[in-house]
């Protein structure tokens, strides 16, 4: 996210008038980056607004996409040692 005298395009989480959420750049609001439709039997069973449960779903995907980041650097690293006796 930006500082708001920052011109850059900050990454939002809103509510569409369809009642899904939506992950969209500030910049290009037509162009969701991740749209959520959560049902009203989902809604039911969690005591939370669409939004938090929405947050708690694209926060979980980012922790994941780091975490295979990680692996991936750290197999990477691996590899490039497999060669070396000691």
């Amino acid at each position: 996210m930006s500082d708001s005298n920052n011109s850059e395009p900050r990454i939002e989480l809103v509510q569409l008038a369809n009642g899904d959420i939506a992950l969209r750049r500030s910049d290009n609001p037509d162009e969701p980056l991740v749209t959520i439709n959560i049902s009203d039997q989902v809604q039911d069973l969690l005591p939370m607004d669409k939004i938090d449960i929405a947050q708690s779903m694209v926060e979980a995907g980012i922790e994941r996409y780091r975490d295979i980041q990680l692996e991936r650097i750290d197999d990477t690293q691996t590899a490039g040692h497999a060669d070396i006796l000691h």
